[in-house]
């Protein structure tokens, strides 16, 4: 059974959640820098290398010569730290919802204490919020995308993360039967999953780009591998700091101390 913890103050509630977002931002954004970033500027020279073939052709009189460096209006420095600090301000804002949804979600939440339910909480919101639109949307690098496809590819996600979430939360109604035995209700919840899973890859629509043949293999699947583990990780981060955040024994331990009678002597 659940802890309760709906006698945790909603100030409370809300600064573990901001805290637990902003230390999961904090590793995103050096994920990202450290991780991710070197395969963007590769995607990134791989685009400009395409573009600036075809003007190679044109004349040297020609008033309409490209120049990337002078077109450019906000510099690769600054999309960088503009993208870090979104990571922090993401995290935070991700990190807020996630404690008020847990605050109060989490008697309907199976698991074994808040630890228990934080971390379910987390799987879940991973695999509907992650997992399942890189599944149906891998997401590409800079030198990949057809802008003719950003509104379907826009809708498409936000349908596969509503049809995630929805099969999210049948599975967990299932997992929580009391009509069922505990084998039962698992092996239940995972037949739920599994077909769910299946006919949502069946009805969503295939709303990706086509991969250039100018664009290597290894630099998609790098990109893709390495953003995925960048949410992961702020996922399980915003999950385990939340958790030690939560637990009875870090509440009481943080609450004020009140003062017990003293103690009068006999006879006194």
């Amino acid at each position: 059974m659940s802890v309760t913890t709906t006698s945790t103050p909603l100030g409370r509630t809300v600064s573990n959640g901001a805290l637990a977002g902003l230390v999961a931002g904090g590793v995103g954004a050096a994920v990202q820098y450290w991780v991710v970033e070197p395969v963007i500027k590769k995607a990134i020279a791989l685009e400009e290398a395409g573009a600036e073939a075809p003007a190679a052709h044109t004349h040297a009189g020609d008033v309409g010569a490209h120049s990337h460096g002078g077109d450019a209006i906000i510099g690769r420095s600054e999309q960088i730290v503009t993208g870090l600090v979104t990571v922090l301000v993401v995290g935070v804002l991700i990190g807020i919802a996630f404690a008020l949804a847990h605050r109060y979600l989490h008697s309907r939440i199976p698991g074994r204490g808040t630890t228990g339910t934080v971390m379910f909480l987390t799987g879940v919101g991973f695999a509907a919020f992650t997992l399942a639109p890189a599944i149906v949307i891998p997401a590409n690098p800079p030198a990949v995308g057809d802008p003719d496809t950003v509104d379907t590819r826009t809708l498409v996600y936000i349908a596969t993360i509503v049809c995630a979430a929805a099969l999210a939360a049948a599975v967990t109604a299932v997992a929580r039967h009391r009509a069922l035995s505990p084998e039962h209700r698992a092996l239940a919840a995972t037949a739920v999953g599994l077909l769910g899973a299946t006919f949502g890859m069946w009805a969503l629509p295939n709303a990706t780009d086509a991969i250039p043949a100018t664009v290597p293999a290894d630099l998609i699947w790098q990109f893709r591998t390495r953003s995925l583990a960048q949410i992961g990780v702020m996922w399980l981060v915003l999950g385990s700091v939340l958790a030690f955040l939560s637990t009875p024994a870090r509440s009481h331990a943080t609450a004020p101390a009140t003062a017990e009678p003293a103690h009068t002597p006999a006879g006194v």
